[in-house]
């Protein structure tokens, strides 16, 4: 049943897995003229893989992953690697970066942590389960989230474990790639069947949770409303969305919920100072009000094309497709303003960006780094 669901996702349906059910991508919008961002520099990591890798900035560094077990330390200005490593196993969830260490998951169920000035590994530890979601290195702690759902946090000078937290899970639930986020002393998991919870960061306590999305329907499959998405912080509020649920608004100091609306998504969304940008399942991207949750405009013309999450790089928002094209939208209207291809391989997930730049790496590990025009 859980590959099932996987595979249910990973086409894009809601029924069975038949072939008849799918539905073919739009085609590539034609744009009469294009505005996109500078290309900064191109790089690559590894081989076609079906992991969803996600590159992470730290300072004048850029940590990325890639193929079965390849990691490197890239100079942001340049793209030239200060140091490659290939592991000694199979990689899959992304990398993580903070001060003097990095640090990536592995299918065995094990954090790897890797000197930042060498690559050398400092230390390794167990997990209950194998690792796809990116760890988080931050004050003095590895935090990593496990396929078993579970939040486990490691001392970064030693490895020794010093908290976790695990709620009991659903009998059926989606492949979770979502790594928790932190901010503010606070680290937020998107869960199964709906919820969000803020746990302190120093300790694991929990803070608050609350419901982002209810289950409803008849069948199991129907009742999934899992966040498999990251979430957002901007300021006092954390956003989340929920696959067969709704996207919401939550008070970081109270868990109180600001506002919610209705829609499913596996893909995320992003927020600036007005929006929150959703990419639905249909791979729509929809715009709500930040403060109010009033739809701004929806986007339609990239439709089923496996939109990836928005990503807010300058005065654009910009999406990535399945044929490795990057779609630049006005956040004023959601009007298309750009199209830029990188290697025609499918973009699993936002490009990550930071200030004026973003970072985008494709399926075949080619790295593209963005400055805004």
């Amino acid at each position: 049943m859980r590959v099932f669901l996987c595979t249910l996702i990973v086409l894009g349906l809601s029924a069975c897995s038949s072939t008849s059910n799918v539905v073919e991508p739009s085609a590539l919008p034609a744009l009469k003229s294009s505005s996109t961002a500078k290309n900064l520099w191109q790089a690559s990591i590894g081989d076609e893989t079906a992991y969803r890798f996600q590159p992470a900035f730290w300072g004048d560094s850029v940590a990325v992953a890639g193929g079965s077990n390849e990691v490197a330390l890239l100079d942001r200005a340049t793209g030239q690697a200060k140091w490659r490593q290939k592991l000694s196993q199979s990689i899959a969830g992304g990398i993580g970066i903070g001060a003097d260490l990095v640090a990536v998951g592995s299918l065995k169920g094990e954090v790897l942590a890797l000197e930042q000035s060498t690559g050398k590994v400092l230390w390794s530890a167990k997990t209950s389960s194998e690792v796809i979601a990116s760890p988080i290195v931050e004050n003095g702690l590895v935090i990593v989230r496990s396929n078993d759902s579970k939040v486990s946090a490691f001392s970064a000078a030693s490895g020794e474990l010093k908290w976790f937290y695990q709620r009991p899970q659903p009998a059926l639930q989606l492949r979770n790639y979502a790594p928790p986020v932190s901010a503010d002393g606070i680290v937020y998991v998107g869960q199964a069947a709906g919820r969000l919870t803020a746990l302190a960061l120093n300790d694991g306590r929990v803070l608050w949770e609350a419901p982002i999305a209810l289950p409803r329907g008849a069948s199991e499959i129907e009742r999934v409303t899992d966040i498999v998405a990251p979430p957002v912080v901007h300021a006092d509020m954390v956003c989340a969305v929920a696959y067969q649920g709704r996207v919401a608004c939550i008070n970081t100091k109270n868990g109180a919920l600001v506002w919610t609306r209705e829609i499913s998504s596996w893909s995320g969304l992003a927020i600036d100072e007005r929006n929150v940008y959703v990419t639905d399942v249909k791979g729509h991207i929809q715009a709500f009000e930040r403060n109010t949750g009033r739809s701004v405009w929806k986007q339609e013309q990239l439709a089923y094309r496996f939109v990836s999450a928005p990503a807010v790089l300058g005065n654009q928002v910009v999406v990535g497709d399945l044929d490795g094209y990057l779609h630049y939208l006005d956040p004023e209207d959601g009007s298309l303003v750009g199209q830029q291809a990188t290697d025609g391989s499918r973009i699993y997930l936002a490009p990550q960006s930071i200030g004026s730049q973003a970072l985008v790496q494709t399926r075949k590990g080619s790295l593209y780094l963005l400055g805004a025009q």
